[in-house]
This record gives structure tokens, sequence and C-alpha cells, in this order.
């Protein structure tokens, strides 16, 4: 597991959201039985934004982003002023935006996991 790099530089729109998972049974006279679907079923979704970086901080980035998929491993993101909150995730995918020569904008979609 690794920690975020530059956590510090989060956008504003950085962002989590959170879906509790159930299992669902209708019955005939309208009653709808809900119950957990598994232990760990309230997971996160968090969509990390990284605005304006330099083209070094860019590549910092993104090289802790292709190692974090291609090794499949957890990113652990600590409490900080715009989450929180703190947790361990599994990177989904990534996006770079260029808007001109020298800034970029890396947004990371990522996934809650557990008991890495």
């Amino acid at each position: 597991m690794a920690t975020l790099p530059l956590q510090s530089r989060m956008s504003l729109s950085t962002s989590y959201s959170s879906t509790a998972r159930h299992r669902l049974v209708e019955f005939g006279d309208g009653y709808i039985q809900r119950t957990p679907l598994g232990v760990n079923y309230h997971r996160r979704a968090l969509s990390v934004t990284h605005e304006n970086l330099s083209s070094s901080d860019a590549d910092t980035l993104l090289q802790f982003y292709e190692a974090r998929q291609f090794y499949a491993d957890a990113v652990d993101i600590s409490a900080n002023a715009l989450l929180a909150t703190d947790g361990k995730f599994y990177v989904e995918s990534f996006d770079v935006q260029m808007s001109d020569d020298s800034r970029r904008t890396i947004t990371a979609n990522m996934i809650e996991v557990f008991d890495l």
C-alpha cells in the first residue's frame, strides 16, 4: 500500500460518494425486505482531482497511478480537509487533461477496498 502523493494539492472538485449495497426481496403485498449485501456493504467511490500541476508533478502522479494499477495495490489517503476521512482505495481509472505545455489536470476514480 502506498500513500497518495501531493495530497495537499488536491482540488476542491475532489469528492466521494457512498452507496450502500442491499439485497432486496419484494413480497406480493408490497412489503420490501432489505438486508446488507456482504460484510463491507457500505463502500465509497472517490474522484480525486489535481489541477494546474507542473509537468514534473504530473509525471510523479502518473507514475504513481500507473504503478498502483499495474500491481493492483491499494492507495492510502490519509484524512485531509477535503475528505474529512481516510481510507484505502483501488485506482479504477485516471484521466489527464493538458491545458497548455506546462499545466496538467489529473483526475483519478477509485473505489474503497478493505482488509489489505
